[in-house]
């Protein structure tokens, strides 16, 4: 069979992920701006918002160090505009999926058993949840990519001695180190099915471990201020304190239950089949074998630590599509109108998360970034449900409701958003009483679902509507199908 062209591959990679990038407007997780838009704008420019975890030292600079660079060459050549501060990141990530994508086609057309990867790749490419975040500067897309990199570089034969994915291993496990539970598996079957215990071989493994992690140390010390070993912070704070739980706690099935099926679809039924098959005949040199282990053990320790999110699981899904190859294959070209439907309902999908979906988070903010200078923001909403200083590119005062976990142990405690959806009307009298000495802001970001609860405190301070965007079809408990901005200055009265 005739494979496609090095050149055709890599821009239809590219035109696909450009297209992700296109539609993908919406508003997903705060980490997206708040753990790397946002510090890479507060080092870059000396003004901005830092949250409590690079405060405390748990983040490493190493995860948007290109953020931090792109910006630098922005703003040394004046170029530093609103749009490419937003946009430019985006196009880079685009960039870094797309040449992880190529990874991950040649490594299952060189690695899988299934004889046409056609209907694999063309899945994988087109699922809604991967498209969805692989645009984004998430340090989760970051480490999916580095991990689809790695598993192409990873020496499946044992005629292949090369280490040289352990590198970009480290790498990961330096940005995020939760993702040496992904890679533990493998690499403990590369360090027994090559016999790499040796001196010289422990050495080599001993030296690019410490020679990343001192890497890191000394940039993450002297741009955090003082000594500080990022990674050991992470795990102290989030698995000895348990300071995540603080954002959600979810049972040790979901995963298996909520987390999966959904990001996964159909392809999650697929994957079922491939372990109970594999089962039935494991073999520790093949490389099925090696990811359903893989993936079974990551699963299976993640579901142990209490706070849990879907996008957690993204390294997962090169090897998730890998090991499902050969029946995706199958299943698609016997009832192929069936493969084509499946596609064309993840590009449905896909457009309405990314045009739709949560997408009035961003969309305020660019309305936001047109005030005057001598303007004051206070934004009367669950914690980071929007971008801030990365997305006004203005050294204007803002007030956000905070959330950070009990870091110091306070009997009773309750984060500041929580204190003010328990009685918004005593928490706003409190916060701009006399006594308080805050002058009120000049404009003020909600929810519609707050309005009623808020209006005295409006009518007050003479406040008038003079924006509201759409949101979402399906809000939740603290959300709202709008945003609404309210300002007691003179401004232009528009709706969106």
């Amino acid at each position: 069979m005739k494979y496609p062209t090095l050149l055709t591959v890599v821009t239809s990679l590219l035109i696909i992920r450009l297209f992700h990038l296109y539609i993908v407007r919406s508003w997903y997780v705060p980490d997206e701006y708040w753990q790397s838009l946002e510090i890479a704008h507060y080092v870059t420019f000396g003004y901005g918002y830092r949250t409590w975890e690079w405060i405390v030292g748990i983040r490493s600079y190493i995860s948007i160090s290109w953020i931090v660079i792109l910006y630098k060459i922005l703003k040394y050549f004046s170029l530093d505009t609103l749009q490419l501060l937003i946009w430019s990141p985006r196009f880079l990530q685009t960039l870094f999926s797309t040449f992880s994508d190529y990874c991950f086609v040649c490594w299952i057309q060189k690695h899988a058993k299934c004889s046409n990867v056609f209907w694999p790749v063309v899945c994988y490419m087109s699922n809604p949840f991967l498209a969805y975040c692989s645009t984004r500067t998430l340090v989760n897309t970051l480490e999916t990519n580095l991990t689809t990199i790695a598993l192409y570089y990873y020496p499946w034969s044992l005629k292949n001695k090369d280490v040289k994915f352990l590198w970009i291993v480290a790498l990961a496990c330096i940005i995020r180190p939760t993702a040496i539970i992904v890679w533990f598996p493998l690499i403990v079957f590369d360090f027994f099915a090559h016999k790499r215990y040796t001196v010289n071989n422990l050495i080599r493994y001993i030296c690019i471990g410490l020679m990343s992690l001192i890497f890191s140390i000394t940039l993450d010390s002297y741009l955090h201020g003082s000594f500080v070993v990022t990674q050991w912070n992470f795990l102290y704070y989030n698995i000895i304190k348990k300071v995540n739980a603080h954002y959600s706690v979810e049972h040790c099935y979901w995963y298996f239950v909520s987390g999966l099926p959904p990001v996964l679809g159909p392809i999650f039924f697929i994957l079922i089949y491939c372990f109970i098959k594999k089962l039935r005949h494991i073999n520790l040199y093949d490389t099925d074998s090696k990811l359903a282990i893989t993936i079974f053990w990551s699963l299976s320790v993640l579901s142990m630590v209490s706070h849990k999110e879907q996008r957690f699981l993204l390294p997962l899904f090169p090897m998730i599509f890998f090991i499902t190859s050969q029946q995706i294959s199958i299943v698609c070209k016997k009832f192929i109108k069936l493969g084509i439907f499946t596609i064309i309902l993840n590009i449905i999908i896909l457009i309405y998360l990314g045009r739709y979906h949560q997408i009035g988070s961003t969309k305020v903010m660019s309305h936001l970034a047109e005030i005057p200078q001598n303007s004051t923001l206070l934004f009367l909403m669950p914690c980071h449900s929007t971008p801030l200083y990365s997305h006004l590119h203005l050294n204007i005062t803002t007030r956000i409701l905070t959330c950070e976990p009990n870091l110091h142990g306070i009997s009773n405690y309750t984060d500041e958003a929580d204190i003010f959806f328990e009685n918004p009307k005593k928490w706003l009298e409190e916060s701009y009483s006399v006594k308080s000495n805050n002058s009120f802001p000049t404009h003020i970001v909600m929810f519609d679902k707050l309005l009623n609860k808020v209006q005295g405190f409006l009518t007050k301070g003479k406040y008038k509507s003079i924006l509201s965007i759409f949101h979402t079809d399906f809000p939740s408990v603290r959300t709202g199908h709008y945003i609404y901005v309210f300002s007691c200055i003179e401004y232009p009265n528009y709706i969106v």
